[in-house]
């Protein structure tokens, strides 16, 4: 790698960490006040969490235990050193989409335990299948430029796992009946949607393996703002322009372009960002009144769903530009990912259950996690 390939990474690297204060945002906004501050501990100590345990774990399982050690050490070389650090933020990405779904009501020993978990073992594991030549040397013919699959089909199905093991938010369901919980702040929610939005140029234009002649970071970026446009159009459809609706379906766009955003046309882009935002409500509605998970934050339709729309579309040659995947392979892949997410996190979490707990206890939801646990208060009255 030439020296300009090493910074773009670092460049990548450095907005796909920012995304985080995008996903803060974003999920604060749409729950009470009284769990927000709980909320921002739990976004650090995942982070935290996925960093140790992907240097020490996660990265061997997904390329190779001999880059371990230097690693660790220090004795590595700028490409590894770069590769790593792309790497190990798209790992703490797909880690952080798990609280959207288990927010108000998860004890942080458990919370963490899960995170560090799935970021240094069933992450990798993905990873290491779609990225780092699994899959290849399956004879799959599986296509994830950036990650519908890899990141957000597998974080959003292992946080409805463990949303299902917590079980709904006390005031969720009455006779069996889902009940409107509102955001807190809408705006936050809103400015959340547009700071992941722009460090997803990072993540999608950083997912080359070099800069080239830019040609094809410039289709991925005109690819990406397509989707992004198309998601928000999406969304404010099909909710008849709700606000979170229309924000989330700028973010479902991008989750959905991730996988074929280096082969899709920008109007394939746009379709496939449309199709994404508009599924939403619909999703939602299911998960929440069929399966009866409490899914605070969207994470289904925003992440599960769109990624999984993603994937396959990345297999249908009209939308493509060039016909380099395969449709049979796209819909393995979503397969296997989605079995690894939804059996690895029925391990994880059912297993931390059994074992300390998720859940806080009830008096603690019904006073708020910010002064029942933390006895802080992230908004005063001064």
């Amino acid at each position: 790698m030439q020296g300009l390939d090493i910074f773009f990474f670092l460049w990548a690297a450095s907005l796909i960490f920012f995304m985080k204060a995008g996903f803060i945002a974003l999920e604060i906004g749409q729950f009470s006040h009284k769990n927000a501050a709980y909320h921002c501990l739990l976004k650090l100590l995942d982070l935290a969490a996925v960093f140790i345990g992907y240097l020490f774990i996660g990265y061997g399982i997904a390329y190779g235990f001999n880059y371990i050690v230097p690693l660790i050490t220090g004795n590595f070389d700028a490409e590894l050193g770069a590769w790593f650090m792309k790497m190990v933020m798209f790992a703490a990405a797909a880690v952080t989409i798990i609280t959207g779904g288990v927010a108000e009501r998860i004890k942080i020993l458990p919370y963490f335990l899960g995170a560090l978990i799935v970021g240094s073992i069933l992450y990798p594991i993905v990873e290491h299948l779609v990225w780092g030549g699994g899959f290849q040397s399956l004879g799959i013919n599986f296509h994830d430029y950036a990650g519908s699959g890899a990141v957000h089909l597998f974080g959003g199905l292992v946080g409805l796992v463990a949303a299902y093991f917590l079980g709904p938010r006390i005031k969720k369901y009455i006779n069996g009946v889902p009940q409107a919980l509102p955001g807190h702040n809408i705006p936050l929610a809103v400015l959340g949607a547009f700071i992941l939005a722009f460090g997803w140029y990072g993540f999608n234009i950083g997912s080359a393996a070099s800069v080239g002649d830019g040609l094809e970071l410039t289709r991925v970026a005109i690819a990406t703002t397509m989707a992004l446009a198309g998601g928000i159009i999406g969304g404010a459809l099909s909710s008849k322009n709700d606000p979170l609706y229309t924000a989330n379906g700028m973010c479902a766009g991008l989750v959905a372009v991730c996988s074929g955003v280096d082969l899709f046309t920008p109007i394939g882009a746009l379709i496939v960002g449309f199709l994404a935002g508009f599924q939403q409500p619909f999703t939602y509605k299911f998960i929440e009144e069929k399966l009866k998970i409490d899914d605070v934050c969207a994470i289904g339709p925003v992440h599960a769903m769109s990624g999984l729309i993603g994937v396959i579309c990345a297999g249908i040659p009209f939308l493509l530009r060039e016909q380099a995947t395969s449709l049979v392979g796209q819909i393995i892949g979503a397969v296997v990912i989605g079995l690894i997410a939804i059996v690895g996190g029925v391990i994880i979490y059912k297993g931390l259950d059994i074992i300390i707990g998720l859940r806080v206890p009830k008096e603690v939801e019904e006073t708020g996690l910010d002064e029942g646990i933390l006895k802080v208060s992230a908004y005063t009255n001064d």
